[in-house]
């Protein structure tokens, strides 16, 4: 009997794991819905064979328009944010950005925060410019998975890669710009 219920037990946890889901945030206006989905480096790696060095913060991110006038989806509209650090960036916006034969990387040390309000300053910046040789082989899937800048009158999703690493999606907040203001989704 207590073997059937350790066994019944350990399937369960194994279960549950296996439907973990990502951490995703909604918003909508009268215009459009947004939903992000953070993906995460065990996905990057599945779907193209890298993390790419975990330095970015990688949302899968859908945009439906509502109603029936075309919508200019415009990647300089999204803004990811860090509470904890104060740190935000908009994603890039071509592939070559993240996988292309050459690449310039910002690190930034941070020190320890003066009070929980207020953001962590910055102690030191350095900026490393990568040249290799070819590009990534993960380009050619990149480009066809990267959200992309056009008008739309059907629902699209892509990727969208912001350079924030390591960052609990607890602290993230995506704000994306509309006709009729700003939406704000955290993730959960």
């Amino acid at each position: 009997m207590r073997m059937a219920t350790f066994a019944a037990l350990t399937l369960c946890t194994v279960l549950c794991a296996a439907d973990k889901k990502s951490p995703q945030g909604h918003g909508e206006d009268e215009s459009v819905a947004i939903t992000a989905t953070l993906v995460s480096p065990e996905q990057l790696r599945e779907d193209f064979a890298t993390d790419f060095g975990n330095n970015y913060t990688v949302l899968e991110v859908r945009v439906a328009p509502k109603g029936d006038t075309p919508y200019l989806v415009h990647l300089d509209d999204f803004i990811l944010r860090s509470e904890s650090s104060g740190e935000h960036s908009g994603p890039f916006l071509v592939a070559s950005q993240i996988a292309g034969a050459g690449a310039l990387v910002v690190e930034r040390t941070y020190g320890h925060k003066a009070n929980v309000d207020s953001p962590r300053p910055i102690e030191s910046t350095k900026v490393v410019m990568k040249d290799d040789a070819k590009a990534d082989p993960a380009l050619d899937a990149l480009k066809k998975r990267m959200l992309s800048e056009k008008t739309v009158s059907e629902p699209v999703s892509g990727l969208l890669f912001f350079p924030l690493a390591k960052e609990k999606p607890k602290n993230l907040v995506l704000s994306y710009k509309t006709p009729q203001g700003k939406l704000r989704l955290s993730f959960k």
